[in-house]
């Protein structure tokens, strides 16, 4: 018996809350896009993991379940990757493969996990939980942070003591406040250039130690706009305002040093939007870089637009377009197709 597990990337437009100051921190906002999306196919296998041929990193996430899940696995799995997310470029990669793994598993296991379940067995969504509610049910999303410091005695469950990225931290997924699909005409064109991947392991735990906490008055900014911009913008369709919102993000908070410390490039890339497209913005540490346009035909003429840009750098580049994917994971098994 096998699984085909197919679940979406996403961008990370911006973390809200790196203060702390009134007992909650991260927070953030994202969407999940139909393109790029991982493909995985998992069966029952002879032999453990270990002498399989899977990656270290599919190795490492089914070290974590094993360790977790109770009560334990007694048959061993074969992972084979079918369409991959690139890595550590701002799009969610670690996270969608972990939790596409989990899944398969709890399917072929029969056994009935909620995504957050899924996402504390394989260690996600400790800082954002764009990923997890991305891969549950997609669209745009918006989470509620962790609870910080005030609860010493619940350190271990739910409340953060530092400022920690999601691989680093062992709290749970926050809980999800606002999730609506996106209009089909919205388009994200998104360029990948080929510079230092996005900060990551023992770099990014660094940079959150070095940058935070951030001012107070820039997060009462980010607030408001996500409060009083972002979110009419959704439920009233506004591209223009939800657009040009996402650009003001670019520079305040965390997402204002998480542009500083990548390429010159993603600042280049912020100007050549800025007359073509209806806003911009760097995903996570990036260099996964978006502009929003109305429209497929618009998407494609720009995402050629780009490339050329690109090309004209000599930097070699990815450059995509993607609407929403406002339906979450797709799961694949004989005879029976399923969403989460």
């Amino acid at each position: 018996m096998n699984v085909l597990i197919t679940s979406p990337s996403r961008l990370h437009f911006a973390l809200i809350d790196l203060n702390g100051k009134l007992g909650r921190v991260d927070g953030g906002i994202g969407v999940a896009l139909n393109k790029p999306s991982l493909k995985i196919e998992v069966s029952v296998a002879d032999k453990p993991v270990e002498e399989e041929a899977n990656t270290k990193e599919v190795a490492h996430i089914f070290e974590r379940i094993r360790s977790r899940i109770e009560p334990g696995l007694e048959r061993n799995y074969r992972v084979k990757i079918l369409r991959k997310l690139p890595a550590h470029v701002g799009l969610g990669s670690q996270t969608q493969l972990s939790l596409s793994v989990a899944k398969a598993i709890s399917v072929l296991e029969n056994r009935i996990y909620s995504v957050v379940e899924l996402a504390k067995l394989v260690g996600r969504g400790g800082t954002s939980g764009i990923g997890t509610a991305a891969f549950a049910k997609g669209g745009f999303i918006l989470d509620g942070g962790h609870v910080f410091r005030e609860y010493e005695a619940e350190k271990e469950t739910r409340t953060k003591t530092s400022f920690l990225p999601s691989s680093a931290s062992k709290v749970p997924p926050p809980p999800i406040l606002f999730q609506h699909p996106l209009p089909e005409n919205w388009f994200f064109v998104v360029a990948i250039p080929e510079v230092k991947r996005g900060a990551h392991g023992l770099e990014e735990v660094e940079i959150f130690k070095r940058y935070c906490p951030i001012k107070s008055e820039e997060v009462e900014r980010i607030c408001r706009i996500v409060l009083m911009r972002i979110l009419p913008a959704v439920l009233e369709k506004d591209i223009l305002t939800f657009a040009a919102s996402l650009t003001m993000l670019q520079k305040l908070g965390f997402k204002k040093k998480e542009v500083e410390l990548q390429h010159d490039i993603i600042r280049e890339l912020f100007s050549f939007f800025d007359p073509r497209a209806l806003g911009h913005g760097m995903s996570s540490f990036g260099p996964a870089t978006y502009a929003i346009v109305e429209g497929e035909k618009r998407a494609k003429e720009l995402a050629a637009d780009t490339k050329a840009f690109l090309d004209e750098k000599r930097l070699r580049a990815s450059v995509m377009y993607s609407n929403a994917n406002n339906k979450g994971s797709e799961i694949l098994v004989p005879q029976t197709r399923q969403q989460n």
